[in-house]
């Protein structure tokens, strides 16, 4: 038997749901649009709903102690990102963009911040600006 320790994260953010809440109005309107004058399209409006109720539960972000886990949707991959790896975070209008290098690979990854409220989007940015300047030093 192994001793492992399963760690808890120290900050989880989900979407702020006053920012989904237009979609899944928006899917309850071509519902109801569907069922007035063209039950073809109800199940678009069915599936925004769905989509944008799941993706709502979701935990965008995770931080632990020594990396952190984005999952952006539903049906996207979670990233694991290093605290080690980052070498810098930057803010482009509502997208934060994180450089990582890995096995001596360099990579980008973007997290939109449209649909986090602004106080949850100004801790992730906080927190990768705090990485990515803690690694400048130690380098």
């Amino acid at each position: 038997m192994t001793d492992t320790v399963i760690e808890s994260p120290k900050t989880v953010i989900k979407p702020a749901i006053d920012k989904l809440l237009p979609h899944i109005i928006g899917g309850i309107a071509v519902v109801g649009i569907g069922l007035l004058f063209a039950p073809n399209v109800i199940w678009i409006g069915i599936m925004v709903i769905i989509i944008f109720s799941m993706n709502g539960s979701i935990e965008v972000f995770r931080s632990y102690s020594n990396y952190s886990e984005v999952k952006l949707a539903i049906a996207r991959p979670r990233w694991f990102i290093l605290n080690s790896s980052i070498e810098s975070a930057d803010v482009n209008g509502k997208v934060l963009t994180i450089k990582i290098t890995e096995e001596d690979k360099t990579y980008t990854r973007k997290i939109p911040l449209n649909t986090l409220s602004d106080e949850d989007g100004q801790k992730i940015i906080s927190y990768y600006k705090a990485k990515a300047k803690q690694n400048r030093k130690s380098k």
